[in-house]
């Protein structure tokens, strides 16, 4: 039988936790921030704040260009070619904290590898669980939202992040986002999070296990957070069917773009 996409993603995942594991390689928040200078606290906020659309879809591509996941080091990589690309060009970069900049980049490229990999690991549970899953680079660039569940004519939108203090308040924002472009074209979509959930990792949570550096949510934890109370009508709160025709009506896709759950039995078009 051949395996899907998700299920050889999964596979690759566990082989590279078993390996090497999953790092953020160079700052912890908790030790290092309080020690650091006025001036390396301003030069990380900017590396933060940096928005580059080649960034936000390079897992995307990176996975398409290669047939398979890039390993950590390869996204890190290409992650820090392209950031450093745009960071140069600012009126705050400096030559004498190359260094450290690229530090502060580095470690934002891990982080974002490692969500990458915990929705990859979790859209697989919530498919043995018995939901559909969609996992879309515009459902998320566009949307906001990293997964789609969908169960029993019942869906729920889900965001996972780092359970943070700036990870919490950075989907609080992203809700109040309108308005994308999409290759070269404006695509008109307003991003609505009410009752969408919210499932947060750690390496100190509750709600997740840790194995070599990749955070496992709980099943039991899955489970609870999507409660009826969250659900919304597949086929009257279609918020992917309502995206997916907002970006043919832009001319962002072509009308034959269709989008398919990873398990193969739904399907938006």
């Amino acid at each position: 039988m051949n395996k899907t996409e998700l299920q050889k993603d999964v596979l690759q995942i566990a082989g590279m936790v078993a390996k090497d594991g999953i790092e953020e390689r160079v700052h912890n928040a908790q030790t290092s921030w309080y020690d650091w200078s006025r001036e390396d606290k301003a030069l990380k906020a900017n590396v933060e704040k940096v928005f580059e659309i080649k960034l936000i879809t390079l897992f995307y591509d990176m996975r398409r260009k290669f047939n398979r996941l890039a390993t950590q080091d390869e996204y890190t990589t290409e992650y820090l070619k392209i950031a450093m690309n745009k960071i140069e060009k600012q009126d705050w970069y400096s030559v004498f904290k190359d260094g450290f900049i690229e530090k502060c980049v580095i470690w934002r490229a891990d982080r974002a590898y490692k969500s990458n990999l915990v929705e990859i690991t979790t859209a697989y549970q919530l498919q043995e669980l018995g939901y559909s899953v969609f996992r879309e680079l515009y459902i998320d660039y566009v949307a906001g939202v990293d997964l789609v569940a969908v169960k029993d004519n019942k869906v729920w939108y889900i965001h996972v992040t780092k359970d943070s203090t700036w990870a919490r308040e950075k989907v609080l924002t992203k809700g109040s986002y309108r308005s994308y472009y999409v290759n070269y074209k404006a695509v008109n979509f307003q991003r609505d999070f009410e009752k969408h959930i919210e499932l947060f990792y750690g390496d100190d949570s509750y709600n997740n296990i840790v194995n070599n550096g990749l955070p496992l949510f709980l099943n039991s934890y899955l489970q609870n957070k999507l409660d009826e109370y969250s659900s919304f009508n597949w086929d009257s709160s279609n918020q992917v069917l309502e995206l997916l025709k907002s970006m043919k009506s832009a001319g962002a896709v072509t009308y034959n773009t269709k989008w398919i759950s990873t398990d193969g039995k739904l399907v938006v078009k």
